[in-house]
C-alpha cells in the first residue's frame, strides 16, 4: 500500500465501519453496510501470497452448497481480461457453484498463458469442492500484465476453502480490495413470495471507473428462489442507475464484472406476479445504487462524493450524456476538490458534450444555491455554494429547461493523492 493510500485508509476507515447508509432509494427499504449470512452460500478470504505486501488477504471464495442460479454483467472494454471471457461464457447457461477472486493481478493482457491460468485456477478450486469446473467463476483484479503464481493460489484454495463459512462474507470484501480504503458491503430483507428474502452485496473499486456495464467487482448475492432469466433482466435494469451511474476518474476497466448469485434458499413461492418481480427488482437496484455510492466515496484520494444531476432535459439519454461530461470533467473535480463554485468550468463541460440547449435558460445550482441563470453568473450566492462544497456530500444540479427527463451520475473529487496513488501503481 502507498502512503498516500494508507493515510487516506486511516482517515477514512473508522468513520464508515458498520454505518447506515442513507442513500435515497425507490422503495423503503432498510439497507445496512455491514455483511450479513445469505443462506446458501459460504465465504472466505484468505493470504495465499499473490500480493507483495506479505500477509495481506488477496484470495476470495463464495461458494454456494449446490449449484444455483447465476448471471452477470462485465466490461465493454475491447480489451478484456482472461477471466471475464471465461466467466461470460460460463455463466450462459445460467448456474454456478463457486466464484473465485484472486486481487493482485488482472490476468489481463496476458495472451494464453492467462486463459490457461484462469481454467487451471478453477479446475483446481472444482476439484477441491466436487463439483464440475465449468461451475466455478473466475474473476481478478489488480496490475494489468502481470500473471501470478499458480501454486502459491492453489496452496490458498486449500486453505480458503477450510475457512468457508456462512458469517466469511467480511473477510471475502477485504480479500479482493485493490487501492479500496474500506470494504464495501450492503445488505437488505424484505418479504418476498410469502417468505422473508435476504440480499447482499459486496464490492470493491476505487480507480479506472467508468463503467459500461457493471463496474469493478461486485457480487450479489441472494437465498431468494428466482431463475437465471429472472437474474439477468433485475441486472439489466440495476445498471443504468447505479453501476453505469458512476464515474471516478473517466477510465473504464478492462475486467468489470458483476454477479448475481441466488440460491433459493429462502424457499419463497416462484416470482410469478408482476409485483412480486419488481420488488425483486428495487431491492437488486437498491443494493448496486449503495455499492455504487460506496465507490464513489472511496474513489481513489478522494475527499468529498459528488452528485452531479442534470434535469430538463429532453431524454434521459441527453441528460446522462450532460451529467457525464460534468462529472468526468478534471477541471470540475479539481474544482471540487479546492471548493471552488466555479460556473464556467461546470457549464463548459455541459457545452461541449454535443447536446442542444439554451445557454440562456440553463440554471446551475451547488447546493441550495443558485449560482447561474440568465446567461449570467449569480455572484451574490458564490459563497453560500463555496460553503456547500466544503461538506462530504456536494450535489451539482443543471436545469437545461429543454424538457422533462434527468439523470443523475455519481462521482467524486479529483486530488493530489489520486495523482500520488496512480503515479505509482505499478512499481
Amino acid at each position: 500500500m502507498t502512503h498516500a493510500l494508507a493515510a487516506r485508509a486511516k482517515s477514512t476507515s473508522a468513520a464508515t465501519e458498520g454505518r447506515i447508509s442513507q442513500v435515497a432509494r425507490p422503495s423503503s427499504l432498510s439497507i445496512i453496510n455491514e455483511p450479513r449470512s445469505v443462506e446458501g452460500f459460504s465465504f472466505a478470504g484468505v493470504s495465499a501470497g499473490l500480493k507483495t505486501q506479505p500477509g495481506v488477504k488477496d484470495l476470495g471464495l463464495i461458494v454456494a452448497d449446490r449449484p444455483v442460479s447465476a448471471a452477470g454483467a462485465f466490461t465493454s472494454n475491447l480489451i478484456q481480461a482472461a477471466p471475464v471471457k471465461i466467466a461470460r461464457a460460463r455463466l450462459r447457461a445460467g448456474k454456478a457453484r463457486a466464484v473465485l477472486v484472486n486481487s493482485g493481478s488482472a490476468n489481463c493482457f496476458t495472451g494464453r498463458a492467462g486463459e490457461k491460468l484462469a481454467i487451471a485456477s478453477c479446475d483446481s478450486l472444482a476439484k477441491l469442492l466436487g463439483c464440475p469446473p465449468h461451475l466455478v467463476i473466475p474473476c481478478s483484479t489488480g496490475v494489468i500484465g502481470r500473471l501470478y503464481d499458480l501454486g502459491r493460489l492453489k496452496q490458498g484454495l486449500k486453505v480458503a476453502c477450510a475457512e468457508l463459512r456462512p458469517h466469511g462474507a467480511s473477510d471475502f470484501a477485504h480479500a479482493i480490495m485493490t487501492t479500496d480504503t474500506r470494504p464495501k458491503v450492503s445488505c437488505t430483507t424484505l418479504a418476498l413470495g410469502g417468505r422473508d428474502v435476504t440480499l447482499m452485496g459486496i464490492a470493491k473499486g476505487a480507480g479506472m471507473i467508468a463503467p459500461a456495464m457493471a463496474t469493478m467487482l461486485a457480487f450479489i448475492v441472494t437465498d431468494a428462489n428466482a431463475s437465471s432469466g429472472l437474474l439477468r433482466q433485475a441486472l439489466k435494469k440495476a445498471l443504468p442507475t447505479s453501476f453505469n451511474a458512476l464515474t471516478v476518474d473517466g477510465d473504464m476497466s478492462t475486467n468489470d464484472a458483476v454477479l448475481l448469485l441466488a440460491s433459493g434458499r429462502a424457499a419463497n413461492s416462484a416470482l410469478s406476479s408482476r409485483l412480486e418481480v419488481e420488488k425483486f427488482e428495487q431491492a437488486v437496484s437498491a443494493i448496486a445504487k449503495d455499492l455504487a455510492r460506496q465507490i464513489a466515496e472511496d474513489g481513489e484520494g478522494a475527499t468529498k462524493l459528488a452528485i452531479v444531476r442534470v434535469k430538463g432535459a429532453r431524454s434521459r439519454a441527453e441528460a446522462d450524456k450532460v451529467a457525464r461530461r460534468i462529472a468526468n470533467s478534471p477541471l470540475v473535480k479539481t474544482a471540487l476538490f479546492g471548493c471552488d463554485p466555479n460556473v464556467g468550468r461546470i457549464l463548459a463541460a455541459a457545452g461541449a458534450c454535443g447536446v442542444k440547449f439554451d445557454p440562456e435558460r440553463v440554471e446551475l445550482s451547488v447546493g441550495r444555491a443558485r449560482i447561474a441563470a440568465h446567461g449570467r453568473i449569480i455572484e451574490s450566492a458564490l459563497d453560500k455554494a463555496r460553503q456547500a462544497m466544503q461538506a462530504r456530500e456536494v450535489e451539482i444540479c443543471v436545469d437545461l429547461k429543454q424538457g422533462d427527463a434527468e439523470a443523475v451520475v455519481l462521482t467524486c473529487d479529483l486530488s493530489v493523492d489520486y495523482v500520488r496513488i496512480n503515479a505509482e501503481y505499478t512499481t
